[in-house]
């Protein structure tokens, strides 16, 4: 069967990358040709621009601050850059770039399917939103749209009624990530049957991902690795990394280039600037102890089974419904509410690892009646 998979792909984070990268690599061992259509609108490149770069007068102005202020960090930066255009360039099956939307509908596709998914390509208040993620692009007649695990973000509850039932209304198979995506599109009559399944990276196991990256360790001796997305500071999440580290007596690495007066605070927090998908999941794998607010950093420590402590995870609705599927409430680290939080290991039980293979199960059976129907 011949899949395209339109997605996040392009964007430079951890997450999306890795993401799509698992879902081409599932459908391509169940012996599906598969293509991830090279989607890249003008408003996603310049949002993830090179060190320096004046594409637009927001990256100008970052770029001049760089210079005058953490020149020091320009280098790995551009490092950390290329590191993901060298992964989408060599893991991803790409189709040529296309960036617009007219440009998507007179490629004239010839898929079988076109699966939509994952990440937070339905969360109409991001950035770099298109219609093109809900497959607007392909003949109805032709292809059949199936949704996996696309994500409307942290606040479902904001999207439009109306305008979500417009763009739903031709596909076949619709599955989310979230328990309150599912709610919202129910509730609201968007769609009839919503089904929630895992997010793409955990249809892989930890030795699929094992050839992505180095088996030395790019950081020396035990270290927490903290990772929130966000290119500036977030100080409230810092303070709980720094305040893990120093009850655990360990130094914390993260990824984020701040400036030196950022972190003038933080004695204990170092960057490691260089790291792009493959890096990170080094990072990940070598750890002594992992944390943050991100939902992928938050499976990946799952993968590698790792102690990890998910912040903001009472709030945040997509990695809520993460730990509450696989019953790990207790690795919540709250921002707000500090009686929440506890340094403790978690187990790995056999109670966990059981629920983990049912709702792994539960996603690929998703996958092979959504493309049985082609059939």
């Amino acid at each position: 069967m011949k899949i395209g998979v339109i997605t996040f792909h392009a964007s430079f984070n951890y997450g999306s990358m890795l993401q799509a990268y698992a879902l081409q690599t599932y459908l391509q061992r169940e012996g599906h040709e598969v293509e991830l259509i090279n989607y890249r609108p003008k408003k996603q490149k310049i949002g993830y621009p090179k060190s320096v770069d004046f594409s637009s007068l927001h990256n100008a102005k970052q770029s001049i601050m760089r210079l005058l202020l953490a020149p020091s960090t320009i280098k790995p930066l551009n490092q950390k850059w290329h590191l993901f255009d060298k992964f989408m360039h060599e893991k991803l099956n790409l189709t040529k770039e296309y960036n617009t939307l007219d440009e998507l509908k007179g490629a004239n596709f010839d898929y079988d399917v076109l699966i939509t998914g994952s990440d937070q390509i339905w969360n109409t208040n991001a950035f770099d939103f298109s219609e093109a993620y809900f497959g607007t692009f392909v003949d109805n007649n032709h292809t059949m749209k199936v949704a996996y695990a696309p994500s409307m973000g942290p606040e479902p509850e904001k999207q439009n009624v109306e305008y979500l039932r417009s763009l739903l209304k031709d596909f076949k198979a619709v599955s989310v990530r979230e328990e309150r995506t599912k709610d919202f599109l129910v509730n609201n009559g968007i769609c009839d049957n919503v089904s929630i399944v895992l997010d793409p990276t955990m249809l892989l196991d930890a030795s699929d991902y094992a050839q992505l990256y180095d088996d030395k360790p790019l950081i020396d001796g035990q270290y927490i690795f903290y990772y929130t997305p966000g290119s500036c500071p977030r100080h409230e999440f810092l303070q709980e990394a720094a305040y893990i580290g120093k009850q655990l007596n360990l130094p914390v690495i993260c990824d984020t280039c701040y400036t030196p007066k950022a972190l003038n605070n933080y004695d204990n927090i170092k960057p490691y600037i260089a790291t792009g998908p493959a890096e990170f999941l080094n990072i990940i794998k070598n750890a002594t102890v992992v944390c943050g607010a991100s939902f992928h950093l938050i499976v990946f420590s799952i993968i590698f089974r790792k102690n990890f402590y998910c912040m903001n995870g009472d709030v945040d609705s997509r990695m809520n419904n993460l730990m509450k599927t696989l019953h790990l409430e207790n690795c919540i680290w709250s921002i707000k509410d500090k009686n929440m939080n506890r340094l403790e290991p978690i187990v790995y039980s056999d109670d966990l690892i059981d629920t983990y293979s049912i709702k792994k199960k539960e996603s690929v059976e998703y996958i092979f009646k959504a493309l049985k129907e082609y059939l």
